[in-house]
This record gives structure tokens, sequence and C-alpha cells, in this order.
């Protein structure tokens, strides 16, 4: 890295504030991007882009124009293809680059997880009469197309205006961290059969997990996309931050 370049930190997960706290506490320039505004747990103190970008060159073209000279790859877990392309071009461009991803959740002998390899899979797996709740966002939907269950709760984190696109989808409003007692109470009043989640790991989003295996409800787990072999990943902020300051 060099000190009159930027440091592009992608946003998606909480790890992404701390790091960005940080990295201004040391004088750093950073800017951030998001690919969705769902995406945004809280607003970012830096310049933010909010949005995908609509092809390859355009992505060149804007880390280019901000003079990028180093990436933290602090994004959701499942943003990979985003990822990917971000990675590639930091190879070519001989630029640094680090993926910030926490450890995925693991089943205890107390839970029933069925693994899916994506969330569609998980969706028409379901039985007619399960009352499913899911938090994957509202970009997953058109994964759900074929569910198979009675019915879809589908949290978010705003109010939504428009009706949703499927007769079985009901949206849920609320805003995390959720603790376990909420997360009981709420599949309780929704009488909720089945979780369908994806494997984001982290403490502040397994409290649902907790709830459903109090509950004994069975959980749709969907994997992670699998990492390229060669790409640089620690699990925590700490790390990321020694990763950073030692180029």
């Amino acid at each position: 890295m060099t000190l009159g370049g930027t440091t592009l930190v992608m946003g998606g997960a909480r790890e992404a504030h701390g790091l960005i706290s940080h990295l201004l506490k040391r004088g750093r320039q950073v800017i951030a991007s998001l690919p969705e505004p769902g995406r945004m747990i809280a607003p970012l103190p830096v310049p933010t882009r909010i949005g995908a970008f609509p092809n390859k060159p355009a992505l060149e073209t804007w880390l280019e124009e901000n003079r990028v000279t180093c990436v933290i790859d602090a994004s959701h877990a499942f943003d990979a293809e985003i990822s990917s392309l971000v990675t590639r071009f930091c190879r070519t461009h001989k630029l640094r680059y680090l993926r910030v991803l926490r450890p995925a959740w693991v089943p205890t002998q107390l839970d029933h997880w069925i693994p899916y390899a994506s969330v569609q899979a998980a969706a028409i797996d379901v039985p007619e009469t399960a009352r499913c709740f899911s938090n994957t966002g509202r970009a997953s939907l058109p994964d759900f197309a074929d569910f198979t269950g009675e019915v879809l709760f589908l949290r978010q984190k705003q109010p939504v205006t428009d009706p949703p696109p499927f007769l079985f989808v009901r949206f849920v409003v609320g805003t995390g961290p959720f603790s376990q007692v909420q997360e009981e109470t709420l599949f309780r009043e929704l009488r909720i059969t089945r979780l369908i989640c994806r494997n984001i790991g982290g403490a502040a989003s397994m409290t649902k997990l907790y709830a459903a295996r109090r509950l004994g409800i069975k959980v749709s787990m969907v994997a992670r996309p699998k990492l390229p072999v060669d790409m640089l990943c620690v699990e925590t902020v700490e790390e990321a931050l020694a990763w950073e300051a030692n180029p």
C-alpha cells in the first residue's frame, strides 16, 4: 500500500464498520462500497458507493478513478461474485487484497440442520404445510419462485410498500440484532416450523439458530460459496488491521 493511495473497504458484514473506524484513526484515506442498500447495517463514515457494478469495466474504472491501492473485503459472505471480480483486478494490477470472513456456523448435536447448496434448493424441499421464516433478503425472492411450503415470512429491515411477488410471501419488518427471546417469541407467534438461512457466521445473527434449537425447529442451512484457493483470508478485524499495517 502506498500512503498516497486509497483503501477500499468492501462492506456488507459488520466487520466493515470496525475496520473503517480503525483505518481512519490511522489517518488512512478510505472509501467504501456496498452492492445494495439492504447490505447497509448503519451509515458508514466515509464516501460510500451503493449499488452493483453493471459490468467489469465499470468496476475497474471506478477503482482506478478513486486511486485504490489496497482492498479489504468485508463484504457479505454470499457476495462472492463481486469479491471474485475485485480479487482478479487486484491480482492483475498488483494491489493488496485481503478477505475478512468470520468462521461459519457449525451445528451441535442439539441442532437439526439440513444442508443445501442454494436458497433455491432449500425452497423447493420443504413440506407443503411448512411455515417458513427466512432473513435471506428481498433480493433472494426469485430463488423462492418454486417454494413448496404453505407460507414464507421474509424479514426486511425497512417497511415494504410494494406487494410481494408471490402470494405465499409475508414480509416481517425488523432491524437486528435480535435476542434469542425475541426470536423465540416471533417464531411462536408466526407458528414457524422451518427456518431457511444462509451460513453467514457470527454471534449477532446466531440468536435465531438458538431459538430454532430451543423450539425444535428444523433449519434449512445454505452453505457459503467456496473461496478461491489462492484468496488471502483472515477471520477477524484485528487480523486485518495487523495485515494492513505491515505492507
